[in-house]
């Protein structure tokens, strides 16, 4: 028998102490985790991921295809920034390269592609592994927050407009027209803010009832959608109060708005005849860019405007 060949009994005997340190309680621990590792890694609804170096996705869990509808094995292999959104890669590459240098990332969002062909919203965290001193891989965690961004949009939306007639709400009017002031004072540009009120609405709603006030109120704002561009500022600023800010009108523009604006409202009242005639009062101020004033100031002259107005039509 050669020197290297081993009995029969020798063999046994080394499986025998094989076996034995296999159910040491050290390894067991080991096996033990491993297996709850893989047990995560395969159920948990987070995408978790790692990529090489040079930026190659080289792993994948089960949630990939779950949550983007995109096969892991098509992906594995390609460069991350394929599934990115153009917009968002700039700030990918930016986290990228921190790992690269051995520094986590936690919680930054990116926009994702997936097998529906919108894009998915994910918060992403990224870890570098090391080894001997260089980073051998990142690895990532994603959660899809495609919903929550969804709600969250919806919820913003909504606490800036107006339900019942889907204009701007006082909550959204006025950092828009903040905005037009700052483009007028570079532009060197003044700015015309037209304030009005719906006459009678109180009499409508005490003869009427308030569903017809609320209607009252809901044709008073298409009116005003078919009077402006939708490039223009509408806004119900409470109850029977409306303001407007007409992009790049001026002065020498008031007396055609206001006519095309009376027009729309006679054709109105001509097309579905009520008990009731809808009619506005308006004040009109204006922004001066040698004179700069604040929103508040510039709303308060034309709402002091309208109630002259609205005092003089009670006279007549």
């Amino acid at each position: 028998m050669g020197q290297d060949e081993k009995t029969e009994e020798q063999l046994t005997n080394e499986l025998k102490v094989l076996r034995r340190r296999i159910s040491e309680p050290e390894l067991r621990e080991q096996y033990e985790s491993a297996q709850q590792y893989l047990t995560l890694l395969y159920n948990v609804s987070d995408v978790i991921y790692s990529l090489s170096p040079d930026g190659i996705i080289t792993s994948l869990n089960p949630a990939f295809e779950k949550v983007t509808g995109l096969s892991c094995r098509e992906w594995i292999g390609k460069s991350f920034a394929q599934i990115i959104h153009p917009d968002d890669l700039p700030l990918a590459i930016e986290k990228f390269l921190l790992a690269l240098r051995g520094e986590p990332s936690p919680k930054f969002e990116l926009r994702t592609a997936s097998a529906s062909g919108n894009y998915l919203t994910g918060e992403f965290t990224t870890t570098p592994q090391m080894q001997d001193g260089r980073v051998a891989k990142i690895l990532g965690i994603v959660r899809d927050i495609t919903e929550h961004k969804q709600m969250a949009e919806k919820l913003k939306s909504l606490s800036l407009y107006d339900d019942l007639t889907g204009l701007y709400n006082r909550r959204g009017f006025l950092p828009m027209a903040e905005k037009f002031l700052s483009l007028a004072n570079r532009q060197k540009k003044d700015v015309l803010l037209i304030y009005l009120d719906l006459n009678d609405l109180k009499i409508i709603n005490d003869t009427h009832g308030h569903a017809e006030g609320d209607q009252a109120l809901i044709d008073i704002a298409q009116i005003l959608k078919e009077t402006f561009r939708v490039t223009d500022i509408l806004a119900r600023m409470s109850g029977d109060e409306f303001a407007v800010i007409p992009l790049g009108a001026t002065k020498n523009d008031i007396t055609k708005v206001t006519e095309r604006l009376q027009k729309n409202l006679d054709a109105h009242n001509a097309a579905k005849p009520r008990n009731y005639m809808l009619s506005v009062s308006c004040g009109i101020s204006y922004y001066d860019t040698e004179n700069p004033c604040s929103v508040d100031a510039l709303i308060s002259r034309a709402d002091r405007m309208m109630y002259e107005q609205k005092k003089l039509r009670r006279k007549s």
